[in-house]
């Protein structure tokens, strides 16, 4: 007889377990995180449309170093990649590998961003409760969520748009070091990694820690024995970088260390050649730096297409204002119990900040920002919530209007007709076409950035095929232009003008000489075959 009733009672208990799950914050959460997901994943294949030269460039490396061992310079695990001469991240190409090594694609070149942008959305839930409560986590996950500058960095894969997801691991395992864990340890990895992220890491990255690690001493979060196995893992991890650093300032050789290569690159490093340090007059790049970052931040926008979209910017209208309130209502004036966690959104700040005075900003360079903001615009929004309720609610309800319309306005067809040239739409298929019509000699516009490398990424080649007859028109320019590689020629003047040569042109004609054209059209670019 107790058989059945345990039977009958057992789906009733599973229920109220389910009921009891389901509080206000965990929906909350769930449906943010179903609205963050849908901005970044609707379209996904397909918008940004076409492919940009840093993708390629990084996607051709990561599968070269998959396949070959050697990147498309032909050096074995760098620890930053050589690219178009003066140097690109290294970090996101090897995290590529794996996904670019059956197919080079480019939606298999941005899942990684997208993986990363999705993930971006708990992490920062996560770092929010410590630094405060959940009300103020969900409101800082839910201005990630709809962050215009957030949507757009997650579904495309400039390599440098890693390091803010990299550094908020980093933060997020500082903020919950205490004595007896080792998150300190782990946090200062992460950190270490951020400078094979984004060459801006090398100044934000140690800044951060020399003003940030001293208070979690201060407030017994970090013991010394802790603080000397955190030293010692962000030491380990950052020695490679910091070699390459002194050996292209310093004009030393390559460097071997193991299978690990430490380049010296051809020309000067592109970290150099930004930094104003390096320049001749330091002070003055400096002011005229800090004068654009703050104009860009008040603004909300750097004129590229592929940063955001009009009218739009970084953010919604009026969030900088909000966030400069924020981060005032997140010093610590009192003796609060989040002390190092409000400093620490603070140091993060400061930490930005330098590098948009260092160099020359537009929204990418200056990436590391955005999520400070963010926490401290959701800061103000909670300070709003307690104290003016009518106007908090008014102020939600915009930006839900705004994202809407962000997100139409993103999804029509003018930011697409207006994304087509920055991101070469139709380039790829054409090259694909060309490359499968047998083994002529094919002839590629030089009317887009690189053409080469989009070449490398349609026809992967091995670069032991190549670089012993690659020829550059500029060998020592800071973006090297190849002239010839293997059966591509770029540029109608660097073509054989024989009559077996296919062309893949932009608005140029093949040349006159009696000879007749398939044409074939893919949007902007048209396939003369012969």
């Amino acid at each position: 007889m107790s058989r059945p009733r345990l039977t009958r009672a057992l789906p009733c208990w599973k229920a109220h377990s389910v009921a009891e799950r389901l509080t206000p914050t965990v929906i909350a959460f769930t449906l943010i995180l179903m609205v963050g997901v849908f901005a970044r994943t609707w379209q996904f294949g397909s918008l940004p449309p076409g492919l940009f030269q840093d993708e390629a460039s990084t996607g051709v490396d990561a599968y070269d170093l998959g396949h070959y061992g050697i990147d498309h310079n032909g050096i074995s695990d760098p620890v930053l990649l050589v690219s178009f001469g003066s140097g690109q991240n290294a970090l996101y190409a090897y995290v590529l590998i794996p996904f670019v090594y059956l197919s080079l694609t480019p939606l298999t070149v941005r899942l990684p961003m997208l993986v990363s942008g999705i993930l971006s959305l708990p992490l920062v839930f996560i770092a929010a409760r410590k630094i405060s409560n959940v009300r103020f986590a969900l409101l800082a996950m839910f201005f990630l969520a709809i962050s215009p500058w957030h949507i757009l960095m997650s579904r495309w894969g400039l390599e440098c748009n890693l390091l803010p997801f990299v550094f908020l691991i980093g933060f997020t395992c500082l903020l919950y070091s205490s004595p007896g864990r080792g998150w300190f340890a782990v946090g200062c990895v992460f950190m270490a990694l951020c400078l094979y992220a984004y060459g801006t890491a090398y100044l934000a990255v140690p800044l951060f820690l020399v003003l940030a690690v001293p208070i979690l001493v201060a407030y017994k979060r970090v013991t010394l024995r802790q603080l000397l196995a955190g030293g010692l893992a962000f030491s380990v991890v950052a020695i490679p970088i910091g070699l390459f650093v002194l050996i292209n300032i310093f004009h030393l050789n390559t460097l071997r260390l193991g299978a690990m290569t430490i380049p010296r690159l051809p020309v000067r490093p592109r970290f150099e050649d930004m930094a104003a340090v390096f320049g001749p007059h330091p002070v003055r790049d400096m002011a005229s730096n800090f004068k654009a970052t703050a104009k860009l931040l008040v603004k909300r926008s750097d004129g590229l297409i592929q940063n955001m979209v009009k009218p739009y910017g970084y953010s919604y209208p009026d969030a900088f204002p909000l966030a400069v309130l924020g981060g005032l209502l997140l010093i610590p004036l009192g003796a609060s119990m989040q002390v190092p966690e409000r400093l620490s959104v603070l140091f993060w700040l400061v930490a930005s900040l330098a590098t948009g005075i260092m160099e020359p900003v537009n929204i990418n360079r200056l990436n590391l920002i955005f999520i400070p903001l963010i926490l401290c615009t959701a800061a103000f929004a909670a300070w709003l919530y307690e104290h003016l309720r009518p106007l908090f609610i008014v102020g939600m309800c915009a930006l839900g209007v705004g994202f809407l319309l962000f997100t139409r306005d993103y999804h029509g067809a003018a930011y697409r007709h207006k994304a087509d040239s920055t991101f070469f739409t139709e380039l790829l298929p054409a090259l694909r076409y060309a490359s499968e019509t047998g083994s002529n000699p094919i002839c590629v516009t030089d009317q887009v950035n690189m053409p080469y490398i989009f070449a490398l990424f349609e026809d992967p080649i091995n670069p032991g095929d190549y670089l012993s007859t690659i020829q550059y028109a500029n060998p020592q320019g800071e973006f090297r232009q190849v002239k010839t590689l293997g059966r591509y020629a770029f540029g109608l003047d660097n073509c054989d003008a024989s009559p077996t040569t296919i062309y893949v042109l932009a608005s140029e004609q093949p040349p006159e000489g009696g000879v007749g054209y398939a044409v074939r059209k893919f949007g902007d670019y048209r396939v003369y075959t012969p």
